[in-house]
């Protein structure tokens, strides 16, 4: 599987600036690129049998995302793919109707990772990717 370490290595050297994980968050980074505030955030999935993976965003985490101005879901699927996402264009696919909730999660959306797309559990809208291979 792609390492948070591999990912954050790549996206501090992209937007030139030094990512930190956000207190408490195990998947969350952020840091300041030519003094814009940026969040990283990377989910992991494996692929399932049926050939897609899927992951939870939290309330909070969107909230952290939406609050900065350079916003990166860099979704690290299986055992070598990385889809670096700009998460400003795929929070449009995120409105609150679609909001799930469980014991576990609480609040939260479901993102399905097909391999040339991203959909979000009650959204029938398509968000096109291409990952990056990771040797």
């Amino acid at each position: 599987m792609p390492n948070k370490e591999f990912v954050i290595n790549e996206l501090s050297k992209k937007f030139n600036c030094t990512l930190s994980t956000i207190q408490g968050k195990k998947i969350m980074y952020h840091g300041n690129s030519c003094g814009k505030k940026i969040v990283v955030c990377t989910p992991y999935s494996k692929v399932h049998v049926i050939g897609k993976g899927w992951f939870d965003l939290t309330t909070k985490q969107v909230e952290l995302l939406d609050d900065s101005e350079i916003a990166v879901l860099a979704v690290r699927l299986g055992v070598n793919k990385i889809y670096y996402i700009d998460f400003k264009e795929l929070r449009k696919l995120m409105p609150l109707e679609i909001i799930l909730k469980n014991p576990n999660e609480g609040e939260h959306w479901k993102l399905f990772v097909w391999e040339d797309h991203i959909q979000v559990q009650g959204n029938e809208r398509k968000f096109m990717v291409q990952p990056k291979g990771v040797h």
